[in-house]
């Protein structure tokens, strides 16, 4: 391990706090009384902010709980990819949720992308954020027998994402920018208006002008252990023995609180990823997929005024699957057998990965509830996902129809699909 890793038992951190270490997190206060709100939101990763972003800005009076601090979950550990060219593919996703749904997905994911870019403008946030292509490329080498049967493939998944509205078309010959090494590349699906940024930058943005709006107010290391909804309000019971009284609560909880049955549509997931130097400029700034299987994806953020960071990662496995292989390793070595400017890796770090059964998250009312929302299974797409269900639930709660509900509908039956 020692080869890439100078620094090979150092702990985990995720490329996102080179710039913003943990310490220049805002910190709030934990809850010390009973308090009434419009909405409660039980989480603060891109799915809580998100809402409460889309439910202030629209009106509401919002309180936020985290049990520790806040980004201190998943969305801080994420790879900042923001794309429509989803990790299940459009044949997969035609497949159960027919055209329409695979056009709904593309468009509620396409429409993520854009939110994000709008929200940035509007606050002046510096984070990064740039429209990128996403290439998606084979895993085998051209000239193998079993690269054109892949291509096909390829070639077919970018027809099915262009019918459902994504931007998207094969091209022969396409080679990566700085793809280099004697593991080459040759073919691409070329996804267009793709999105890359700094997540913990735009997220604890966007947390600072909540921070200032009279309408907000967040608790963190106040842990929710329980919600209990009445006919015109629902409770949410917190550990310290305090309890906030709301007209609606969204759980925006990797997991959700309390209910079997969603569990029960969802495998659970770990994925990996390594931050790597290459001098600027050695590296297209784009988003790459291959088509192993778990897959590569890779992404680019800033190092310093010589370096880039190359994020590469994948080797995803079930969680309670894992075998002894060194998946940090593993990645270390991908990237260097491609990338012939990589150098040493600087951060790596692992993430969960909730992948339900039909590929469309849950959004939406908790089935049998009137005023209690979930959000969770982001399936490899969290950031998308997090942000859409904002809109998604700010809709729900403020009685707004949205055409892509009975997608993302916590209720339908997907293991019956």
């Amino acid at each position: 391990m020692t080869e890439h890793f100078p620094n090979a038992f150092r702990e985990t951190e995720p490329v996102w706090v080179h710039q913003l270490p943990n310490s220049k997190y805002p910190r709030f206060p934990s809850l010390d009384h009973d308090i009434e709100t419009d909405v409660c939101i039980i989480g603060s990763g891109i799915a809580g902010i998100s809402a409460a972003y889309e439910l202030i800005t629209g009106g509401k009076r919002v309180t936020l709980l985290e049990a520790q601090h806040v980004l201190f979950g998943e969305s801080g550990r994420t790879s900042g990819h923001l794309s429509n060219a989803l990790d299940d593919g459009y044949i997969e996703i035609e497949k159960r949720h027919k055209p329409n749904g695979a056009k709904l997905a593309a468009e509620s994911h396409t429409w993520a992308i854009d939110r994000v870019a709008h929200i940035i403008r509007t606050l002046d946030l510096d984070c990064e954020f740039r429209y990128v292509p996403a290439y998606r490329v084979s895993k085998f080498l051209p000239g193998d027998l079993k690269h054109e049967a892949d291509n096909k493939k390829i070639s077919k998944g970018a027809d099915y994402a262009r019918d459902a509205g994504v931007d998207a078309v094969f091209q022969k010959g396409f080679s990566v920018s700085g793809w280099d090494g004697d593991f080459s590349q040759e073919d691409a699906a070329v996804f267009a208006a793709q999105g890359a940024f700094h997540p913990t930058k735009y997220l604890l943005g966007v947390l600072e002008w909540l921070k200032a709006h009279p309408n907000f107010q967040c608790f963190a290391d106040t842990r929710a252990t329980g919600v209990d909804e009445g006919r015109n309000k629902v409770i949410v019971w917190t550990e310290q023995g305090y309890n906030i009284t709301a007209k609606d609560v969204v759980e925006a909880t990797c997991i959700p609180l309390q209910d079997s049955s969603i569990l029960a549509e969802i495998s659970y997931c770990r994925t990996y990823c390594i931050a790597i130097r290459v001098p600027k400029g050695s590296v297209e700034d784009c988003l790459i997929y291959d088509t192993d299987d778990p897959h590569k994806y890779v992404c680019l953020t800033a190092c310093d005024n010589k370096n880039d960071y190359l994020i590469v990662g994948g080797c995803d496995h079930k969680v309670g699957h894992q075998d002894s292989l060194d998946r940090f390793e593993i990645l270390a070595t991908w990237a260097c057998q491609r990338f012939t400017h990589a150098g040493t890796v600087d951060y790596h770090w692992s993430g969960q990965i909730l992948e339900p059964v039909d590929h469309m998250a849950f959004i939406g009312k908790k089935e049998w509830k009137m005023h209690t929302y979930v959000i969770t299974g982001d399936s490899g797409n969290g950031l998308t996902h997090g942000i859409l269900a904002g809109r998604l639930v700010a809709d729900g709660i403020e009685g707004r129809e949205n055409s892509w509900a009975a997608l993302y509908d916590p209720s339908r039956m997907t293991s019956a699909a």
